[in-house]
């Protein structure tokens, strides 16, 4: 009873004490609850059946739903493939020569592998754009500054990182060259390709850069799995590595963007189907149907059931308007995501498949706006993980059987400014595990005119023709990549 006795004697201060203490605890439990559940990864999740692969041409997705790995940096089992193992298993097999060509080179763990490869003799050279040839301790705070936000938070990013990738290279006595180095013939776009060749023989295409955000996800952000990429691995063809070893060279005389000869697409014949290369940029006084777009053009105007595209920048005119043909023609199923980033602007070719035109406002830009005779409502942009993008991948399926992949925006600075990589496979193997992440992509999506708020329907068809200097300056203060 004496302990009862206590209870029901003490003063009233010791009264308030205790109801505030249980009117707190209860915030504490549930605050800790929510932050455990914040920081820990996200429960395990069925895996879908893994689709059978050609041997001669094999694909991965970082957020592919029928495969896991744990995660090299935030250390947690997550679902997707592990794009950076891919390139990490092919450089350790390499026995004479490696050639890695990527805009953003930020990964230390295929830094190393590149050392060790160095130290055992194989010939190791690395192509990267001139804006992320630098070092975490070259950062001035001047620049700092200066940067946009897009640029702080890969900054950000990369303070986070176990080790400066580019300081490892360059501790290790790997040459590192970029679009300026030596004099090199820089011209107005971005190093932008993506690729690596192992001995000459075997290639690796990706959308994605050496980074964590496009291969893994951001530190500190357990929910996210980084922007959704692929990647293209052809094991052992030296007819396909050829092509690529000849862009590299190129590029590493100091050759870049419009100055390197002029290259013409390459078909070879790879497992079960073909794969045709093309790489950018072209001049403006080609052709526009010999150019990278103008090559996409003419494969969707083949298209007879179904055309699903993911693309990171969608503005291209001719391919806007030969798939609105093709539409016209009576192929129904047409399916369009865009990244939400670059999916409301006004050079977005949204707004011409769901037949209405974009408010210009005050800073009235000169645009091509051309809706679609008969428009479309399944369009939109894919919404990502916390802190992922929508979309990375430049993408397409055509009929189930026709891929277009690789580093190419489909847009005019990757057309004519940037050095990029565009390949189109014909292999219905390999287009089943596109149209998985297609449609993984496209559950996510929010579509249609709801998406477009600014739209309104189109008063005139008098449009100028794009200004594509000014049109480029625009799009360039917003984000460094198209």
């Amino acid at each position: 009873m004496k302990p009862l006795l206590n209870f029901i004697t003490f003063d009233k201060q010791d009264f308030k004490v205790v109801r505030r203490t249980i009117f707190i605890l209860p915030l504490f439990i549930i605050g800790g609850i929510v932050l455990v559940n914040i920081l820990k990864p996200s429960p395990k999740t069925k895996l879908l059946q893994p689709l059978p692969q050609d041997p001669a041409v094999k694909v991965y997705f970082n957020q592919n739903p029928a495969s896991s790995y744990e995660d090299p940096y935030r250390h947690f089992t997550r679902k997707g493939d592990n794009l950076e193992q891919q390139i990490i298993d092919a450089i350790n097999q390499a026995n004479s020569t490696v050639d890695l060509a990527v805009m953003e080179f930020r990964l230390p763990k295929v830094a190393e592998a590149l050392a060790v490869a160095h130290k055992r003799g194989v010939k190791v050279r690395v192509i990267i754009d001139n804006n992320y040839n630098k070092i975490l301790d070259k950062y001035t705070q001047a620049e700092l500054t200066r940067m946009n936000r897009h640029d702080k938070q890969a900054y950000e990013q990369l303070k986070q990182y176990p080790a400066d990738a580019l300081a490892m290279l360059r501790s290790n006595g790997i040459e590192i060259k970029d679009d300026t180095s030596g004099g090199a013939t820089q011209g107005s776009g971005l190093m932008h390709h993506k690729f690596v060749v192992i001995d000459g023989k075997t290639t690796i295409v990706s959308s994605g850069n050496l980074t964590t955000s496009d291969m893994h996800g951001d530190f500190g952000n357990f929910e996210s799995r980084g922007n959704p990429n692929n990647m293209v691995v052809v094991p052992d063809n030296s007819q396909f590595s050829k092509t690529f070893t000849h862009e590299f060279n190129y590029m590493w005389q100091g050759l870049f963007k419009s100055h390197k000869p002029k290259r013409y697409p390459v078909t070879i014949p790879v497992g079960q189907g073909t794969i045709t290369i093309n790489f950018s940029p072209a001049s403006k006084k080609d052709d526009i149907t010999i150019t990278s777009n103008g090559i996409i053009a003419s494969y969707l105007q083949q298209a007879k059931k179904s055309v699903h595209i993911a693309v990171f920048v969608y503005s291209d005119q001719k391919i806007s308007d030969t798939l609105g043909s093709v539409h016209d023609q009576g192929v129904e199923d047409i399916k369009v995501l865009i990244d939400p980033d670059f999916f409301k602007q006004t050079y977005s070719k949204a707004y011409d498949a769901m037949g209405v035109c974009p408010r210009i406002g005050k800073k009235r830009s000169l645009i091509t706006v051309k809706p679609w005779k008969h428009p479309i409502t399944s369009v939109g942009f894919p919404t990502g993980l916390m802190g992922d993008r929508g979309v990375h991948s430049k993408m397409a399926i055509l009929d189930e059987m026709l891929v277009i992949t690789g580093s190419h925006n489909w847009s005019n600075s990757g057309n004519y400014s940037n050095d990029e990589t565009l390949v189109f496979i014909q292999n219905p193997t390999v287009a089943a595990h596109y149209e998985r992440e297609f449609s993984q992509l496209y559950q996510t999506a929010q579509l249609g005119l709801k998406t477009l708020s600014s739209a309104h329907k189109c008063e005139s068809l008098n449009f100028n023709n794009a200004d594509k200097n000014s049109q480029q300056v625009k799009f360039n203060t917003f984000h460094s990549e198209e």
